[in-house]
């Protein structure tokens, strides 16, 4: 692993330091396993790769080699390896042809992971050793143990990274909406980084003019960016659906539901698999939904608390990451068995 990102953080930091807590299990991390020597990789059992093993065509080489020293190679993976023309990343799949390395890397490793049972589904094409575990936050981690800040008026905030100019623009037209009435009401943009996306971000969130309507919240280093959430009161989760998004994790939600936030979200996958209950979900092209969900969460504070209580209990009982420590220790003993 080069670098901590959210997603090393989520799918590796954070649930194999759990793993390595229990006493008959040992996990590394090298910032360079490409130049690790035979001799220190002979002392472990299995390597675990995240997303990709290497972009220029060596992938199956690598797995041969740990193999050939008895290593199991295990592949984690939250997305779909193919992309749609729109997405940012496209030209360089393309380039690099990272969706056929990626077949290939399903093809011949011993285990794969990934987030979803939809996800699953694509991989089991390819590879029919899958097992799903999904994004769990830790809750003990002080970045997700609410601490709000307080303020006057109840704000709906959007926390996101960048290149999300599809799914924010969802929620362009409600918010304009909105903000032509006097209503005590924020909109509260976190991960906020000065570039064209961000911009674009303000723009749609602030209804196109800054006011005490809007706040801006900074980005934050990985280990800290979940406290962008005690700015806010109530999370926005809008999302575009296509073949590319539908494979994406749900931890959004999870995100909502660890800082006691009610969710006005997409309803689309992978959020909808979600109880009705635990959410408020909207068809993307429903101007008035979305306006008629805020307005009504604003001015209601027991539906605000009916829909945060219900989702995080739904999390706690589904997304525990305690509970799914376990079962990565019963996934990570059998595939080495």
């Amino acid at each position: 692993m080069n670098n901590l990102n959210g997603l090393s953080f989520h799918r590796l930091i954070v649930p194999f330091s759990k793993v390595s807590d229990m006493v008959d299990f040992q996990c590394d991390v090298f910032p360079d396993l490409d130049a690790a020597t035979d001799e220190q990789l002979k002392q472990y059992s299995a390597v675990v790769y995240q997303r990709e093993i290497d972009t220029n065509g060596k992938s199956l080489d690598i797995i041969k080699k740990y193999h050939s020293l008895g290593i199991k190679v295990i592949f984690d993976i939250d997305d779909i390896w193919t992309l749609p023309k729109s997405h940012y990343l496209s030209r360089l799949y393309e380039i690099h042809n990272i969706p056929g390395q990626t077949v290939e890397i399903l093809k011949n490793v011993d285990l794969v992971i990934t987030t979803t049972k939809h996800l699953a589904s694509k991989i089991k094409k390819y590879n029919k050793n899958v097992e799903v575990i999904p994004n769990c936050l830790d809750h003990e981690d002080e970045q997700w143990k609410s601490n709000k800040t307080k303020s006057e008026k109840i704000r709906f905030g959007y926390i996101a990274g960048i290149f999300h100019k599809e799914d924010i623009s969802i929620l362009e037209m409600p918010i304009r909406k909105v903000l032509r009435h006097d209503i005590n009401i924020q909109f509260v943009l976190g991960g906020y980084n000065d570039n064209e996306d961000y911009r674009y971000y303000e723009k749609v969130m602030s209804g196109g003019t800054l006011t005490d309507k809007y706040q801006r919240v900074y980005s934050l280093p990985v280990h800290d960016y979940g406290k962008a959430y005690n700015e806010t009161d109530v999370s926005l989760i809008p999302l575009q659906s296509n073949s590319f998004t539908e494979c994406k994790s749900e931890i959004k939600l999870l995100e909502a539901g660890l800082h006691g936030n009610p969710a006005i979200v997409s309803d689309v996958l992978p959020y909808n698999i979600f109880p009705k209950e635990t959410a408020i979900f909207l068809n993307n092209n429903d101007i008035n939904g979305w306006y008629k969900a805020i307005r009504n969460l604003s001015k209601d504070e027991s539906m605000r608390k009916e829909y945060a209580e219900s989702l995080q209990k739904y999390i706690e009982k589904h997304y525990n990451i305690n509970k799914w420590t376990q079962i990565r220790k019963q996934i990570l003993q059998s595939v080495l068995a």
